[in-house]
């Protein structure tokens, strides 16, 4: 049974944080910005770092390649959030569970 999907896009600003403040300590720096360790945003919510933001080619961010659960926080930057956890921290990170290790471009 063939079907038509009328979804459209959703816009990349329902996927940035609102009003994002670093919590813990700088772990680099991407973009000339320093990456914060967690990030609270402005309804008190926890978010861990996890990634860079994928790009399309457009430059565009690439919100359909994010995971449920993560965020934008300019310059780039993805943040994960278990909304089932306390404050929205649970440790989880983007890969394979391995530790983070930050290379500045």
């Amino acid at each position: 049974m063939l079907r038509a999907n009328f979804m459209t896009e959703r816009p990349v600003q329902y996927f940035i944080l609102v009003e994002p403040r670093p919590d813990g300590p700088v772990i680099g720096q991407y973009a000339g910005q320093p990456i914060a360790a967690a990030v609270v945003d402005y309804f008190g919510r926890r978010f861990a770092y996890a990634g860079v933001a994928p790009r399309l080619r457009n430059g565009r961010y690439d919100v359909a390649a994010l995971q449920p659960g993560e965020w934008i926080v300019e310059p780039g930057l993805i943040y994960f959030g278990d909304p089932t956890e306390p404050r929205g921290w649970s440790g989880k990170r983007r890969g394979t569970g391995q530790p983070f290790v930050i290379h500045s471009p």
